[in-house]
């Protein structure tokens, strides 16, 4: 088991320095990846959290590329769905979000909706008990 998780380390270091690259198709294809490994059902945000991974997936959302773009975004909701919320709360991810909430590609637009829904807890999820009325 710790093997596995430190296979997954150095498989998310390696694609995270990757997406730091100056080459555009080995950063597009480095987020590709990165997204599809959230699908697999052991994948942890722990593992891309710990890696500084929320300030460079948040990077990426600004991209012309709107391929790039998506896949930060799957990663995001991944991310968020699987527990990781508050560090992408707290990694400023909300504020990335509403800057491309009118981003002209509609794929993006619904993303970037399904993400905020994981991120920004709505009215009825904030009040947890209302106070008795006393008689």
């Amino acid at each position: 088991m710790a093997e596995d998780l430190q296979i997954r380390q150095d498989i998310t270091k390696d694609l995270l320095d990757r997406i730091k690259s100056p080459s555009r198709v080995v950063l597009e294809g480095a987020v590709e990846a990165l997204a599809v490994s959230t699908m697999d059902e052991d994948w942890r945000p722990n593992v891309l959290i710990e890696q500084g991974g929320i300030d460079i997936i948040a990077a990426l959302l600004h991209e012309k590329n709107t391929h790039i773009v998506v896949s930060a975004l799957d990663i995001i909701i991944a991310t968020a769905a699987a527990g990781g919320g508050e560090a992408l709360i707290t990694g400023g991810v909300i504020d990335h979000l509403d800057q491309i909430q009118d981003h002209k590609d509609p794929l993006v637009q619904q993303k970037v909706r399904e993400a905020l829904w994981l991120l920004v807890p709505g009215v009825e999820d904030v009040v947890t008990s209302k106070p008795q009325d006393e008689y």
